[in-house]
């Protein structure tokens, strides 16, 4: 809505609109497969997905939203991605458990809490040497960017979160005070203090009534509720090995002594570094858990460097739901003009996880190798991918993304 704003274009919003009812309808569904929100009808097609809508609308006059020249063009996308994948991602990871949509996780929240605080630190060294992110004036790079910042500026980023980060403090009030921003978000107030986990209230109990002289006629029973279905892993034996317990270990290890601490301990079992109960790692557990290396299958079509990056980013996100029973390094190469991906994955039980193969559909664009890691090479192959290593088989690698 802020682009079309800019673009001067006008967009109805849809009347009598019932989140949870009117998305799950068939003409609805025929537009957005998902059922999700938002949705641009338009007389030539539907369009889906928030970005994308707001691509299409910054296309359709040409006011300066996509820049001037084709490295502009390449710099919105850039940042249109990296806000996309490290802001908008980790921000709904924090505040959405808080909120009581998602189940509330506190190593979750810290381990999102440390992902902002990098992508902050990126793009307030940017905005340190520049009004905006591309270019001297507002792109559409500026508008997704300010969108995905919205909520925790609003929610969670008060005024001790945001001191490091004052260039994007300025930047963000600059923006939305903006005639285009207040027309659609109207004023806005910085956090002053930020929300809590929200508690479901208890139902109160009606007060029983006081019987009556003639008794009423016995109601039926009403049918019980059905339970919610277990996650067959948790059905699995129990492992003396914890997911949990590794993550903090590969998140807390030193960087100069990466590969002996994170990577042997990994194998052999130890101390969690920085664990204030001296909390002990009990080491890989192959009859709880399996290893698995992956690789897309249309490395040749991977030419843009940028767009690359999103696939496993947006990849990395529906895997979201997952993130209890899973733990994942994506390795972005890149050999003369194309960039392969390549990663290893380390689930709950001998299998990929039954709801993953369900429910996160980019599974299928990979290629999956069981690991056998009483191999010396196949280990070895492991670790260079848990320490993120200048070269995976060979390979320069450019970029990391790790799923803990």
């Amino acid at each position: 809505l802020v682009a079309a704003k800019y673009n001067g274009v006008d967009i109805e919003l849809a009347k009598n609109f019932e989140l949870g009812v009117s998305n799950k309808k068939p003409e609805f569904l025929k537009m957005s497969p998902t059922g999700k929100v938002p949705v641009l009808k338009t007389a030539d097609g539907a369009i889906f997905e928030s970005n994308a809508i707001a691509r299409y609308v910054a296309r359709i006059t040409d006011k300066g939203l996509y820049g001037t020249t084709a490295l502009d063009l390449g710099s919105i996308e850039q940042w249109i991605d990296f806000c996309t994948n490290e802001i908008d991602a980790p921000l709904l990871s924090w505040v959405l458990p808080l909120q009581g949509v998602w189940p509330y996780n506190k190593a979750k929240e810290d381990a999102a809490k440390e992902a902002l605080k990098k992508a902050l630190t990126v793009l307030n060294e940017h905005l340190k040497k520049n009004t905006f992110l591309v270019a001297d004036r507002i792109t559409l790079a500026d508008i997704i960017c300010v969108c995905n910042l919205y909520e925790g500026m609003k929610s969670v980023f008060d005024a001790a979160f945001r001191k490091p980060y004052s260039c994007v403090e300025r930047y963000f009030v600059t923006c939305v005070n903006q005639p285009e921003f207040k027309a659609v978000i109207g004023s806005f107030e910085l956090c002053k203090a930020p929300i809590k986990l929200q508690k479901q209230a208890k139902k109160e109990q009606p007060k029983k009534q006081e019987k009556k002289k003639k008794e009423q006629p016995a109601k039926a029973a009403a049918p019980p509720k059905e339970k919610k279905p277990k996650n067959p892993l948790d059905e699995l034996p129990p492992s003396k090995m914890m997911m949990d317990a590794w993550k903090r270990l590969y998140s807390c290890a030193p960087a100069n002594d990466f590969r002996n601490v994170a990577c042997k301990r990994f194998w052999e079992g130890g101390a969690v570094p920085k664990s204030v109960n001296n909390e002990q790692f009990a080491g890989y557990d192959p009859e709880g858990f399996s290893l698995w290396f992956c690789d897309y299958k249309y490395n040749e079509e991977n030419t843009v460097n940028f767009m690359v990056m999103n696939k496993v980013g947006g990849f990395l996100q529906r895997m979201e739901p997952h993130r209890k029973y899973c733990f994942g390094v994506m390795c972005i190469l890149q050999k003369d003009n194309l960039f392969p991906i390549t990663g290893v994955w380390l689930f709950r039980g001998q299998e990929i996880p039954p709801n993953v193969l369900a429910e996160c559909g980019d599974i299928e664009l990979y290629n999956w190798t069981k690991v056998d890691h009483t191999d010396e090479k196949v280990k070895t192959r492991i670790e260079d991918m848990f320490c993120q290593t200048d070269y995976i088989d060979g390979i320069d690698h450019i970029d990391c993304k790790v799923f803990k």
